[in-house]
């Protein structure tokens, strides 16, 4: 690459901030948006937990509907590819009804009682509110398409690669070699202001791949190996310039409380870690960030990070980076307020400036909101 070409990139991105342009997509959590320069061309991102921490739906707020807000009426398209492993678009859609339900009207009200599944029904007036959302959901499903039918990596490699091999879209750059053939060597945008997402949920769910030399079933590890390494980062990110978010659970066996012999609890055990990374925790190495979720209040934990666990309960959470190329934030929290049944993340103040005013009133009203039923 010519240093005139690097010079390029610094000052291009240099005249579409100076115009008010977006050169990242920063995080919707103000503290954060200082620190933490967000999405951008080419990242992968990896967001990991404990299963029942909220994961999924953090990423959706992250990676979907902060993604859609932040760059609606700008000069940026964006088009999200969200590979749900998990749930099914059914769902998908119903889960964000649930968070426009809440912002809207402050409506607390899960997927399985919009489905009226148990104890629960709808009611005529709630119904009546949820067909409001009809413009809000219309505006997602514009630029996010949800795949819930496809599990092997090599399956999502042909979606992805189909996206692509669309002249509207773009054109493949190529490389001659010493023998004089050509090969692929990069991916050129007819609109440079197109970001497009691929947001795997989760990964540990991808079907074992089948090897096209032996044709015999890859292991689980093997198969998660060949999809971040051969897919996401030589394809997806190198070639596509996309953005890469991914789903990552932490192993069953991080979720076990260890004690010391004075049956103290070693808070480091349980909270999320590179090592504890399902699978295979080697392919953490090609992710440039990770940030685990982490819920306390499973474990009992009274003070968690300077925050008063017992008055924020079940409601809090902690977000940690657990790894960081670019801004030094590793090892680093953030306090963040959950709403689980809307899905609904938001971050609080910091731990010291909680202590003032009142900020433990205000959230364990929140929380007993959470609790109650929906009119």
């Amino acid at each position: 690459m010519k240093f005139t070409d690097i010079i390029d990139v610094i000052e291009r991105n240099k005249k579409i901030k100076e115009s008010g342009g977006i050169t990242s997509i920063l995080p919707p959590f103000e503290r954060l948006a200082q620190h933490y320069g967000g999405f951008t061309k080419s990242s992968i991102t990896a967001i990991t937990a404990s299963s029942g921490v909220g994961k999924t739906k953090f990423v959706k707020q992250l990676a979907v509907s902060n993604v859609i807000n932040q760059t609606f009426n700008t000069n940026l398209k964006v088009k999200i590819f969200y590979f749900a492993l998990e749930e099914n678009s059914t769902d998908f859609w119903l889960s964000f009804i649930c968070t426009w339900l809440y912002k809207k009207h402050r409506i607390n009200i899960s997927v399985a009682q919009l489905k009226s599944i148990g104890s629960y029904t709808v009611s005529q007036e709630l119904l009546t509110k949820v067909m409001e959302a009809e413009k809000a959901i219309q505006i997602l499903q514009d630029k996010v398409e949800v795949i819930d039918y496809i599990r092997n990596p090599t399956g999502i490699l042909k979606f992805i690669k189909g996206y692509f091999d669309n002249p509207e879209i773009g054109n493949y750059t190529y490389k001659a070699l010493p023998d004089g053939k050509k090969v692929i060597s990069g991916y050129e945008y007819k609109n440079k202001d197109l970001w497009v997402f691929c947001v795997v949920d989760h990964i540990s769910l991808l079907s074992n791949e089948v090897s096209s030399e032996t044709r015999t079933r890859l292991s689980s590890y093997q198969t998660l190996d060949m999809f971040v390494k051969d897919y996401v980062l030589e394809v997806f990110s190198k070639r596509y310039q996309m953005v890469n978010v991914i789903v990552h659970q932490q192993t069953p066996a991080s979720e076990k409380a260890v004690y010391t012999s004075r049956g103290s609890l070693i808070e480091e055990k349980i909270e999320p870690s590179l090592e504890e990374l399902h699978i295979n925790k080697g392919i953490h190495q090609d992710y440039e960030i990770v940030m685990g979720l982490f819920n306390p209040s499973r474990y009992d934990i009274e003070v968690h990070n300077g925050y008063d666990i017992s008055l924020l309960g079940r409601g809090y959470r902690a977000l940690k980076f657990l790894k960081d190329r670019h801004y030094g934030l590793e090892n680093t929290s953030l306090g963040l307020n959950f709403n689980g049944a809307t899905g609904v993340f938001a971050e609080l103040p910091k731990a010291e400036v909680m202590q003032t005013g009142n900020y433990y009133e205000k959230y364990s009203q929140d929380l007993t909101a959470q609790s109650n039923k929906p009119q």
